[in-house]
C-alpha cells in the first residue's frame, strides 16, 4: 500500500512538471514567447482540473473519498468554462470540442453520484452491504474516462509537437 503511494506521488508530481511545461511552451509557442491573457487563464483552469485529477487518483488509491465531491466540481466547472471556449472555425470542430467538454463533464458528475455512494458505504460499514468493489470499479473507469477526454482534446486541437 504504501509502494503505491509513493509510486502514485511521484508520477503525480513527474505528470504536473510534464504538463506545466507543456503549457508555457504552447504559451509561448502560440503568442510569440509571452502568454496572453487568455492563454494565462486557460493555463490556470487547466493546472487546477490537472490538481483535481491527482487528488481523485490520491483518494482512489487509499479508498479515503472525502476530498472527491470537492475535486470533482473543480472538473465540473473546467468542463462548463472549456464548453465556453469552444473554436469559432468549422462547425463540425465547434462540435466535435463541445462533445469532449460535455463528455467531461459527465464523468465528473457520475464520480461525485459514485463517491456520494462509497462515503455513505464507509460510514455504514458492517450494517449494509453495496457493491463497494463495483463502485470503486466504475469510479476508476470514470476518472480514466476524464484523462482519455483531457487527451484526446488536447490532441485535436493542440496538434503541434511541443519540445
Amino acid at each position: 500500500m504504501i509502494r503505491a503511494r509513493i509510486t502514485a506521488g511521484l508520477a503525480g508530481c513527474v505528470a504536473l512538471a510534464v504538463i506545466g511545461g507543456v503549457t508555457f511552451a504552447l504559451a509561448e509557442e502560440t503568442s510569440g514567447g509571452m502568454p496572453s491573457v487568455e492563454q494565462t487563464a486557460i493555463k490556470k483552469l487547466m493546472g487546477d482540473n490537472f490538481a483535481g485529477l491527482q487528488r481523485i487518483l490520491i483518494s482512489l488509491i487509499t479508498s479515503n473519498y472525502a476530498m472527491v465531491p470537492e475535486q470533482a466540481n473543480v472538473i465540473h466547472e473546467h468542463a462548463v468554462e472549456l464548453a465556453g471556449m469552444a473554436p469559432k472555425g468549422s462547425d463540425s470542430d465547434r462540435q466535435e470540442f463541445l462533445s469532449y467538454a460535455y463528455n467531461l463533464d459527465v464523468h465528473a458528475r457520475d464520480i461525485q453520484s459514485i463517491v456520494e455512494l462509497l462515503i455513505q458505504h464507509d460510514q455504514d460499514r458492517g450494517t449494509a452491504t453495496l457493491g463497494a468493489d463495483h463502485l470503486r470499479g466504475a469510479l476508476a473507469a470514470h476518472y480514466g474516462g476524464m484523462v482519455t477526454m483531457c487527451v484526446t482534446c488536447h490532441n485535436r486541437f493542440r496538434p503541434t509537437v511541443v519540445e
